[in-house]
């Protein structure tokens, strides 16, 4: 992919984006190849925009992402003339909706108009589900008690895998800095979680109710036991039952879906608000920025304006 572009743009502001663009990339440390496929791929949809006279970024809405996925899906591909993978399909429009962010965060655009579009690959096998933000939403109007709240919190608004919120101890939840710690987290390492006050207020809520209890756990089920991972992952599994949009799940869908779930989602949603990806990564604690790509599948202030009401 890192032949030149069939692609011509005119437009001299979509010439220095797509160029500006790819020095980002360059500059978070992908690799030269994956920057040039991205590059092409900008291109290629600034060209699509000049042909149906969008000119300026501005005047994107999510009707013309919207109407740029159905031309993807019956663009034929220039080497055999068949119809484009799937694959490729979704790698473009998250190519466009990071794009957008990004655009977003630098303020050359006020919104994203791809952050709330959903596009889907079927041929990738995936174990893990994406919540929308409105199934976000549902999920926190579903808890019914303020542990139930709080694992949600914890999970989604702190991004912690399931074994970290088994381990959690109240000593780590530093809520007077804006900060929770995970003492152990992938491979032993351990990394400062930044927490917004929305969700500090929250959280100590949920701790001062548990003040007169000597459990060190953050977390603990009726026999005063430190809660186990099954029972993070049950517990989201009875919340989503409770919501309009698990109603429709089948049961194979419900079991795709897990604590992991929640991390998934902040991450995918912090970057569709505009968030950086570094930042995100550092969010994370990913050693790899390669590994927090994979949360791109695809507004409000990034942390504080995540959590719901």
């Amino acid at each position: 992919m890192g032949k030149p572009s069939i692609h011509t743009v005119y437009n001299e502001v979509y010439q220095q984006e797509a160029v500006n663009y790819k020095n980002y990339l360059l500059i978070l440390g992908y690799k030269d190849t994956t920057c040039q496929a991205r590059y092409l791929l900008l291109k290629e949809f600034f060209c699509w925009l000049e042909s149906i006279g969008i000119y300026r970024l501005q005047h994107i809405t999510a009707v013309e992402i919207d109407n740029y996925y159905e031309y993807m899906q019956n663009r034929k591909s220039l080497k055999d003339g068949k119809p484009l993978k799937k694959q490729t399909v979704y790698d473009t429009m998250r190519l466009v909706q990071q794009y957008l962010g990004y655009a977003l965060h630098l303020g050359k655009i006020k919104i994203n108009p791809a952050s709330h579009l959903k596009f889907h690959c079927s041929d990738e096998e995936s174990e893990r589900s994406v919540f929308t933000q409105e199934e976000i939403k549902q999920l926190y109007e579903a808890a019914q008690t303020t542990q139930e709240r709080a694992v949600l919190n914890v999970a989604y608004g702190c991004g912690l895998r399931v074994g970290e919120l088994a381990q959690l101890n109240k000593e780590d939840m530093r809520l007077t800095e804006n900060i929770v710690i995970v003492q152990k987290g992938k491979n032993n390492k351990r990394r400062l979680v930044p927490v917004s006050d929305k969700l500090k207020e929250a959280l100590q809520g949920f701790l001062d109710e548990q003040q007169d209890n000597k459990n060190k756990a953050v977390f603990y089920n009726s026999k005063e036991t430190r809660m186990q991972e099954w029972t993070f992952n049950k517990l989201l599994k009875q919340l989503i039952k409770r919501t309009d949009f698990g109603k429709s799940l089948t049961e194979e869908e419900l079991n795709k879906t897990g604590i992991h779930s929640l991390r998934h989602s902040i991450a995918t949603h912090l970057l569709e608000n505009g968030m950086r990806l570094e930042q995100v990564q550092f969010f994370l604690g990913h050693s790899h920025i390669e590994s927090t790509e994979i949360y791109t599948h695809v507004n409000q202030n990034q942390l504080n304006g995540l959590i719901s009401e």
